[in-house]
């Protein structure tokens, strides 16, 4: 059986529990899936209460009262606290972690002999101990409240979600300047909806075959959709991005749009186009140009960066 060191088992749990809270979250109140059910199961084991009444839906006697969607999100909230809080040894509530992530993002069973998240996320030991960069965020000077003032139509809880993340993408990358932070916030936040989608709302199909994305391979164009703050977009983006973040996107491009790589690999894209130098130059027009081949969305990004600019006061 193969093992894994206590550092890695922290990075998975907490790999793991993001993955569950964007899904569940992601869904909305639309109806019961399979997975409702498990997290349901999941939570009562996890506080030590009775199994679910037969006569009562997922999260109807735990969380009477309030849409499926909220349920959803409170659910994957208390399981991220439970187990991240955990002892770094491998835990029963690993495996239910494990269990109830599968169904969710419709991965297959752990096979017989395998711990926990060994096959979810990277695909090698290399990549699997692959993770954020420990960044002194201490010269970073972006609040979370007024993160949620540029923010302003965004889910609070992406928000508190990404917010860590968030600052310490500004710090690696080197946008410690108001100004910079005004621009790159406000191309974030007309790409990603406010901050609110992590993936493309389109399955992708649209890109299949797109060689100037380096879609070589069938099904290329929905398993390399855009993922990310920025919407990093194809085979070749995907694999530039993975090699320089240190982690194995080919193999594994869901984990994009995980909170530290969606924000990490929207620095990445930033840095390798040296948008940094036109935000210097307060130069709206050639950001947008570069990051999306033309001037779509242009007044949205234009009014996302004026409310940036007012508060970081750049």
């Amino acid at each position: 059986m193969a093992s894994f060191t206590p550092d890695q088992l922290q990075t998975w749990r907490k790999q793991g529990s993001d993955r569950l809270l964007h899904l569940l979250t992601s869904w909305g109140d639309r109806g019961l899936e399979t997975a409702d059910y498990k997290a349901d199961e999941v939570i009562r084991k996890l506080n030590g209460k009775p199994a679910r009444p037969a006569d009562k839906v997922p999260y109807a006697s735990l969380y009477p009262g309030i849409a499926i969607g909220e349920a959803r999100k409170k659910a994957a909230r208390l399981i991220q606290q439970k187990v991240t809080a955990l002892p770094p040894t491998i835990s029963p509530e690993d495996d239910w972690l494990d269990e109830v992530l599968r169904m969710a993002w419709g991965k297959s069973d752990r096979s017989k002999d395998a711990l926990p998240y060994a096959d979810l996320f990277e695909s090698n030991a290399k990549n699997a101990t692959a993770k954020t960069p420990k960044v002194d965020t201490r010269g970073i000077n972006l609040t979370i409240n007024q993160l949620f003032d540029i923010v302003t139509s965004a889910d609070p809880d992406q928000v508190t979600l990404l917010y860590p993340h968030v600052l310490a993408t500004l710090a690696e990358f080197d946008l410690t300047t108001p100004l910079r932070q005004a621009h790159f916030l406000a191309q974030l936040c007309h790409e990603s909806g406010s901050f609110n989608y992590l993936e493309e709302l389109a399955s992708g199909e649209d890109y299949e075959g797109r060689d100037d994305l380096g879609n070589v391979e069938e099904g290329d164009g929905v398993r390399f959709k855009g993922r990310g703050l920025i919407q990093i977009t194809g085979r070749a983006n995907y694999g530039d991005c993975g090699d320089a973040l240190g982690v194995d996107l080919i193999a594994n491009p869901e984990r994009l749009s995980d909170p530290d790589l969606a924000c990490r690999s929207a620095g990445w894209f930033w840095n390798t186009r040296n948008l940094s130098e036109f935000a210097d130059r307060d130069d709206i027009d050639s950001i947008t140009y570069r990051i999306n081949g033309g001037y779509n969305g242009y007044e949205d990004r234009l009014y996302y960066l004026d409310l940036a600019k007012g508060v970081l006061g750049a």
